[in-house]
């Protein structure tokens, strides 16, 4: 099934990790704005509000805020709040699926913190500038520019940067199906996090550790990070945490078979990203609502939300959702048996597969990925990944041991009962010889002590008795006297 996308981290420099009701933050600014303020405090203002208004999932708003600070710090040559502004700026239209307007302000911000020798800035952009890459399915892209944030933010030792570039790398992995990697970067990008308080931050990582854990079929371990993740979604008033949260549990009882339940996930998902505008997501949750449609039989509405995600996708340039509306399209008529219109939805399925994994373009990633592995933080957390990989590889290999033991030892219990069992039936043969010769010496021996008896008693007949003897002498000597 096709999935919705993890969630990359935008970076930003304007007032940093919020903490608390970002509704109440907003109202807040909003009164100051309201007051008598010198310019350039209204521009930092300014720049906050939208920044609040974004995390809150209104990135309409948020532009419109940031065209009113636009207009005054270029009016007076704020020049320290231009990155904020462009930065913010591309981060409203990529939450839009705006792409090339993102890629042209993140563009700006790159200059205008070069421009400034601003190392964090700088760093940022890069990163962003590969976010907007990644949305456009580009991996190339997005690790060439991940990189080259990371490399500066390292340099920088500024936590909670690292912490977001190490989920981002994260999230790459599991797009290039190394999920034991994923997992490790994620967790470490988590634990920074929470460490750090950066509560936004957690939302993104417990859902990315969530759908890592679901692709496990780690189903009651999964919900509860995504639980987790939409409890802090809710009381920071995070909208995009929200739906992104909802989505996933959907998923989770999709996969539990629980139909109804995963629908009725959908939809709270689908109503809140139709209340901030957001195209992108909108297109995938379609596709998600018409998968579960398809599961269910009901080709109609199926095919209602894959047209309608299969539309939305293709003006915002997206081409996952693109594949997973052409192919829920491909298989809802297969299944009406209307080959015509499920051959051409086959074609374009896979010529938007081909254009996302063709070879020049994993002959790229694979370029990039080895000097990626050169990266000092890579290398340390790629150490421990694969000391887990071994540690896994150790058991499966003492588990094989074990078996093949057990093996040897059950061939040996054979053997030797095997042996016994020769050696009883030669001792019985032994035994059954030795009565029959027993016998037939018993036999001669009572035959013997037969014929001894039969000539005693031939004698005894023959021979008169010593007193019969004795007396016939004696009777003859008076005689003769």
């Amino acid at each position: 099934m096709y999935r919705i996308k993890h969630l990359l981290l935008f970076f930003a420099l304007c007032s940093g990790i919020i903490n608390g009701q970002t509704s109440e933050k907003i109202e807040a600014f909003k009164k100051e704005l309201a007051g008598d303020l010198h310019d350039t405090t209204r521009v930092i203002k300014l720049g906050m509000l939208a920044k609040e208004l974004k995390a809150q999932g209104n990135p309409k708003q948020a532009i419109e805020w940031l065209q009113k600070a636009s207009d005054i710090a270029f009016k007076i040559e704020f020049k320290k709040m231009y990155w904020n502004i462009y930065n913010l700026f591309g981060g409203s239209y990529f939450d839009l699926s705006d792409f090339p307007k993102a890629m042209e302000y993140h563009k700006k911000a790159v200059q205008i913190a070069i421009e400034l020798n601003n190392k964090g800035a700088l760093a940022s952009s890069y990163n962003n500038i590969g976010v907007v890459y990644y949305g456009l399915s580009d991996y190339p892209k997005t690790i060439e520019y991940l990189q080259k944030g990371l490399k500066i933010q390292e340099e920088l030792g500024n936590k909670r940067m690292i912490a977001a570039g190490i989920g981002n790398i994260a999230v790459i992995y599991s797009s290039l199906k190394e999920d034991s990697l994923s997992m490790v970067f994620q967790q470490k990008s988590y634990d920074m996090h929470k460490e750090m308080n950066n509560r936004e931050d957690m939302i993104n990582a417990l859902n990315n550790l969530g759908n890592l854990t679901r692709k496990k079929k780690q189903f009651e371990k999964a919900l509860k990070f995504y639980e987790e993740a939409l409890k802090i979604a809710n009381e920071l008033g995070n909208k995009g945490g929200v739906f992104r949260t909802y989505a996933n549990i959907g998923s989770i009882y999709l996969d539990k078979g629980m139909m109804h339940e995963a629908l009725d996930m959908y939809l709270k998902s689908k109503k809140i990203i139709e209340e901030i505008d957001d195209k992108r997501s909108k297109a995938a949750v379609d596709v998600y609502i018409g998968d579960l449609y398809k599961k269910l039989n009901k080709n109609t509405e199926a095919i209602t939300y894959f047209e309608e995600a299969l539309e939305i996708a293709k003006g915002v340039t997206d081409i996952d959702s693109q594949k997973g509306a052409a192919a829920g399209l491909y298989e809802t008529y297969k299944a009406k048996k209307e080959y015509e219109k499920a051959l051409s939805y086959y074609e374009i399925a896979r010529n938007l597969n081909d254009s996302i994994f063709n070879s020049s373009k994993n002959e790229t990633l694979n370029t990039l990925k080895t000097q990626y592995a050169l990266d000092r933080q890579e290398n340390d957390l790629k150490a421990k990944a694969e000391a887990e990989l071994q540690k896994q590889e150790e058991e499966k290999a003492r588990q094989r041991t074990i078996i093949y033991i057990a093996i040897g030892v059950l061939l040996l219990v054979l053997i030797f009962s095997y042996t016994l069992l020769q050696r009883f039936r030669l001792t019985k043969k032994q035994n059954k010889i030795i009565e029959q010769q027993k016998l037939i010496v018993e036999q001669k021996n009572k035959e013997i002590t037969d014929s001894i008896h039969y000539a005693k008693r031939i004698q005894q007949a023959l021979l008169p008795s010593e007193k019969y003897v004795s007396r016939t002498l004696d009777e003859l000597q008076n005689k003769k006297s």
